[in-house]
């Protein structure tokens, strides 16, 4: 694991972390952004959106992501801290896989019909105001701009998504 010392707070801030793509890679995370989080007087809507995005798109990739090429076993992330919004990118050589096209997943008519797990992405779009991925050299490279809101909402649940 890799890791870059947090920059002041006041400034524009970049923040990275190279992961073994493992469930102790995963593990990682939640230091990370406790660091993060700290660094930047981030709020509590924010940092809990930061988390949860990182940590399910990480999980995807350690627990989803097939076969792929060279250094397939890390994963990278990245957190460009802005006045008004982080940066997001998590990056991966495991087989092509885009997250934009996974639909929606269908509200249950009932709660015994309701199935455990599979709304990562969902959640990913909700917390995010921004996702894009794209699939460049090998490498898949997911996108998601969160906004800092001081305290506020991050948004209305819906996501600008492009490909």
């Amino acid at each position: 694991m890799t890791r870059s010392p947090p920059s002041a707070p006041d400034q524009d801030a970049s923040f990275t972390l190279r992961v073994e793509r493992s469930m102790a890679g995963l593990a990682a995370l939640g230091n990370w952004v406790d660091a993060i989080a700290a660094a930047l007087h981030l709020d509590e809507q924010t940092e809990y959106a930061l988390r949860l995005c990182l940590e399910e798109a990480a999980s995807n990739v350690v627990l989803h992501g097939g076969p792929g090429g060279a250094d397939a076993g890390v994963v990278g992330l990245r957190v460009v801290a802005e006045r008004d919004a982080l940066r997001v990118i998590v990056e991966d050589r495991c087989r092509a896989f885009d997250p934009l096209t996974v639909p929606a997943p269908e509200r249950p008519a009932r709660l015994e019909d309701a199935r455990i797990g599979g709304l990562g992405i969902h959640l990913m779009r909700h917390y995010a105001q921004a996702i894009d991925y794209e699939r460049q050299d090998g490498t898949n490279r997911l996108m998601m701009t969160i906004g800092r809101r001081n305290g506020q909402p991050n948004g209305s649940g819906t996501t600008a998504i492009s490909r």
